[in-house]
């Protein structure tokens, strides 16, 4: 009766659902854990500016110093992966905060080239690691793994964005800009050390770390093919305002507002986030096409708004962009899931997530590179066509296994 009492009251919006026996703060303390952490993961955005100015710093070093929160999330999740399956989701994920809490250090006492690079590494090893076992213990807590799967994918996205926007905000009207953004981040991942608290569900199995192995079944080679080109076009998208917004602000808009570049890495991630709500009932190679329609639409306004020199234009096609990346996200994923058998599922699952760092942060760096040694419109431009032409090649193998499904 009292787990009954639960579900209703949660569907009505009183209170977080739980699993029978769960604490009702559990689901909500999990989720702000992987929303703190994964703020965490945005917030040197508008610092970027500072950085290159102080350090002399080129385009090309500052994508490198994003590429390497990428590297070391998928330098979590390949070596540690399964790290919370061996000693316990709660004694992975409190390390995990540490170890954010650690990277927000670096970053206020080494303020040099260095420092950002080992600042954002931790910052991406904390990442993996509570990506995972926040996944994992959300769906043992949650009534609903669906449900569970959503508001982790969700709040994934509304933490990148939130980081960025707060961090823009402290940046642009309060003092110490490079110290104050990790000094708030700490703070807020201190409340995520009650999660101590919190029963474990799932018996730590022990034995020894092996890395995650990764592989592609002939037979799911098609529809993971279209969704790895998918996620790898979307997250070059995300990559691209995350690392490089201040740039395009700079040099098409003139605009040196470090709020401004909070705005546009929040809008695209935000209505990424709100997107993968409103795609719940689309069926995979829907949402897929549809995801993979709007990311070319957005980089299209994205272009406009720089040659116009608009910034309401430019916000336009990050919205528009980072919804059809969020589409493209969840979609993807689902799709590969639902084509996997059972134990195959982790390996195409974490072959899925190195397609979209790689994504992350490649394109990011090529575009940084031609930033130095051309025109902004010809980088913008380059950039447009090769995500173009992955999205119309994810879209026509979608499209192929409709058909084929149909035919059959």
């Amino acid at each position: 009766m009292r787990a009954h009492t639960q579900r209703r009251a949660g569907a009505a919006g009183a209170v977080t659902p739980a699993a029978p026996g769960i604490p009702r703060a559990a689901v909500p303390a999990v989720t702000y854990v992987l929303f703190v952490v994964m703020t965490g993961g945005t917030v040197p955005t508008p610092v970027y500016a500072l950085y290159a100015q102080r350090l002399h710093l080129s385009p090309p070093v500052v994508a490198l110093v994003f590429a390497a929160y990428a590297v070391g999330i998928l330098a979590a999740l390949l070596l540690f992966g399964g790290l919370s399956d061996k000693i316990g989701r709660r004694a992975t994920l409190v390390p995990a905060l540490a170890v954010a809490a650690v990277s927000s250090v670096v970053f206020i006492a080494f303020p040099t080239l260095p420092g950002l690079f080992a600042g954002r590494l931790l910052s991406g090893i904390s990442v993996g690691l509570t990506t995972g076992a926040a996944t994992a213990y959300l769906r043992e807590l949650h009534p609903s793994p669906p449900r569970a799967a959503l508001i982790t994918s969700v709040t994934n996205m509304a933490g990148l964005g939130s980081g960025a926007l707060l961090s823009g905000v402290l940046v642009e009207y309060a003092p110490a800009p490079t110290v104050l953004p990790y000094t708030v981040l700490i703070v807020l991942l201190l409340p995520g050390l009650a999660l101590w608290a919190l029963p474990e569900q799932a018996v730590a199995r022990g034995g020894g770390i092996r890395p995650q192995r990764i592989g592609v079944p002939p037979a799911v080679r098609r529809p993971f093919a279209a969704a790895a080109a998918a996620v790898f076009a979307s997250f070059s998208l995300l990559g691209l305002l995350a690392a490089l917004a201040g740039n395009f602000l700079v040099q098409g808009l003139h605009n040196h507002s470090h709020l401004a570049v909070g705005l546009v890495a929040f809008s695209a991630f935000g209505s990424a986030g709100a997107a993968q709500l409103l795609a719940v009932r689309l069926a995979p190679r829907t949402g897929l096409t549809v995801g993979m329609t709007a990311v070319p639409l957005g980089l299209a306004l994205i272009l406009t708004g720089l040659s116009a020199a608009s910034l309401p234009v430019f916000l336009c096609g990050s919205l528009l962009g980072g919804a059809g990346a969020g589409t493209s996200f969840k979609s993807g994923l689902a799709l590969v899931t639902a084509q996997a058998s059972p134990d195959r599922v982790s390996e195409l699952v974490s072959g899925f997530f190195v397609a979209a760092y790689l994504g992350l942060t490649v394109p990011v760096v090529g575009v940084a590179v031609l930033l130095a040694n051309g025109t902004l419109m010809t980088a913008a431009g380059v950039f447009a066509a090769v995500i173009t032409v992955l999205c119309l090649g994810s879209i026509g193998v979608t499209t192929a296994l409709g058909n084929r499904t149909t035919n059959r």
